[in-house]
């Protein structure tokens, strides 16, 4: 088994957790209150990460070129005031976490058809397109 299919079910199993803790703690704390102390910590648990790599792994961390800088910006931006605020309002709405993540998943061919068009390395074949039927199929066949 290729090392990129183990690392993405390790993230899925890992992702599953997060989305249940998310699903119990928007209860407790507002939607911006749980983004500030997930965003926080996170920042925190990065900082210890990166650290580690550096000092242990000997690993150069270097800062980022200046001309990267907006679209990190960019993306940072979009996740913390869009994606991340709708995504925990889904997940705190539906009556089951993983309703609103199977269709948060739906990421997955969006990205697909995407990359079809911008990187051209790709082709649309029939089988691909019964696989994208019957991704979004199954995914509404959840509700």
């Amino acid at each position: 088994m290729e090392t990129w299919i183990i690392y993405g079910f390790i993230a899925a199993i890992l992702i599953t957790s997060r989305d249940f803790f998310t699903s119990n703690y928007t209860s407790k704390y507002t939607v911006t209150e749980h983004l500030l102390y997930y965003y926080v910590l996170c920042g925190l648990a990065m900082s210890a990460y990166v650290c580690y790599r550096k000092v242990y792994l000997k690993e150069k961390v270097r800062l980022i070129d200046k001309e990267d800088l907006w679209k990190y910006a960019i993306v940072a931006g979009a996740t913390v005031l869009l994606i991340s605020p709708c995504e925990i309002t889904s997940i705190r709405e539906a009556s089951n976490p993983g309703r609103a993540r199977a269709i948060m998943n739906l990421n997955t061919i969006f990205l697909f058809l995407v990359s079809i068009y911008f990187l051209k390395n790709e082709k649309l074949t029939p089988k691909k397109l019964m696989g994208i039927v019957l991704t979004v199929t199954g995914i509404f066949m959840i509700f």
